[in-house]
């Protein structure tokens, strides 16, 4: 069962995924494409994994793994069958004939192996590969997988997003990362957690609008912002706000940012951490622009564009003044080398408690200054595929807070 109304009240159920054989197929000269800025090494990015979530464990949240809970969905023969031909479908498989080909291969594996080289792709030199006669095989040898793999899996913030008692199943944006929804979807329909209780998904994901979960910041059991940025469409948060406001919700703000990598998701702009203190990224360039959705009477929705600074949005949507932590305290060089770092990517357990990585000093003692305590641990591998402790986790259940 899935309730989350909101970002602070405290943690019990989160789904991570661990790091696994998928990151060793990041390649040093793709490093663009597959979304790092360089190669993770797996051992040491898996004990920092293990650290993030023994610190979850010792503070009661129980911790899900997405791979397990796919590996359970998979049991199911015909949700496999069913998975394996939307997998292959949207995988850019060369031809008609190797994407059959492919699907014959998944169809030969154990239900484990099926889902390891579901994460790890399929390599251009797999043996199983290595005599075809289709076109699809015999072409693109310089390529180097038949089926990408999904190395940043392991932030599983951005997948789906889990709001009220649904879930948002995302569409998301690049190449390397438009195949890890699915297996969300059939976690939230098959995996041992959900089974009896499918979610609710709150989005079609027929629809050509993106959305991901780092885009979205519920502030209250009635107000969620969204961010309209180059992962999350204006078309996915008006599609999103109707069923929003079916649950309850009473105001969406969404938050036009630029279009790029300085403002990849809103929760690298604000996120809140305690029920006055938000964290905020000091260097966000460009005019934000935010637009209040409310349903409507004679139309779904009613837009209006809002002419106050955003943290004074913010202060008015929660009834109460704001404190607000830059990270890094705003300097030119500390403050942008610990945004890099993901100083500013925080999960909050508990209302006014975090968990982050432990590099980000200036950030920490702002921080511990303003009453926020902070479990660290160390991301040297996790933060090459540029997240932290926010990104790495998507919270099932909270307590109301």
């Amino acid at each position: 069962m899935i309730q989350v109304y909101s970002e602070i009240g405290t943690l019990k159920k989160v789904l991570v995924n661990r790091p696994g054989n998928e990151i060793k197929q990041v390649h040093p000269f793709y490093l663009h494409e597959m979304l790092f800025e360089d190669t993770p090494y797996l051992k040491d990015a898996q004990k920092e994994h293990d650290s993030f979530t023994g610190i979850l464990k010792d503070n009661d949240v129980e911790v899900f793994y997405l791979r397990d809970l796919f590996t359970q969905a998979m049991k199911n023969e015909n949700a496999r069958k069913n998975f394996t031909g939307e997998f292959t479908a949207v995988s850019g498989i060369a031809s008609i004939s190797l994407k059959m080909k492919v699907e014959e291969y998944y169809d030969g594996l154990s239900t484990e192996d099926f889902v390891e080289a579901i994460f790890c792709g399929i390599r251009r030199d797999n043996e199983f590969f290595a005599h075809g006669n289709s076109l699809g095989e015999m072409t693109y040898k310089d390529d180097l997988f038949i089926v990408n793999p999904m190395p940043n899996s392991y932030f599983t913030r951005d997948s789906s997003i889990n709001i009220a008692d649904g879930v948002i199943i995302s569409n998301m944006s690049k190449p390397y990362r438009k195949r890890e929804p699915l297996v969300l979807k059939y976690i939230h329909k098959y995996s041992d957690e959900f089974a009896e209780n499918p979610s609710e998904n709150l989005m079609d994901n027929s629809l050509p609008y993106g959305i991901e979960g780092g885009d979205v910041i519920i502030l209250s059991d009635k107000v969620v912002c969204i961010g309209c940025t180059e992962r999350t469409s204006p078309g996915a948060i008006e599609y999103v706000a109707v069923n929003l406001f079916r649950k309850g919700f009473e105001k969406i703000y969404a938050f036009e940012l630029e279009r790029g990598r300085n403002a990849m998701h809103l929760d690298g702009m604000v996120t809140m951490i305690a029920p006055d203190t938000f964290i905020f990224n000091p260097f966000l360039s460009g005019k934000v622009n935010v637009f209040e959705l409310t349903k409507g009477a004679k139309q779904p929705i009613n837009v209006q564009c809002v002419a106050e600074p955003w943290d004074k949005i913010l202060s008015r949507a929660l009834g109460t003044a704001l404190h607000f932590i830059p990270c890094g305290n705003g300097d030119l060089i500390t403050g942008n080398w610990e945004m890099w770092n993901l100083g500013s990517n925080l999960l909050t357990i508990k209302p006014g408690e975090v968990v982050g990585y432990d590099r980000n000093e200036v950030t920490l003692d702002l921080l511990d200054k303003a009453g926020i305590e902070v479990h660290t641990f160390k991301g040297s591998e996790l933060s090459r595929g540029r997240g932290g402790a926010h990104c790495m986790s998507m919270p099932i259940f909270r307590e109301k807070f």
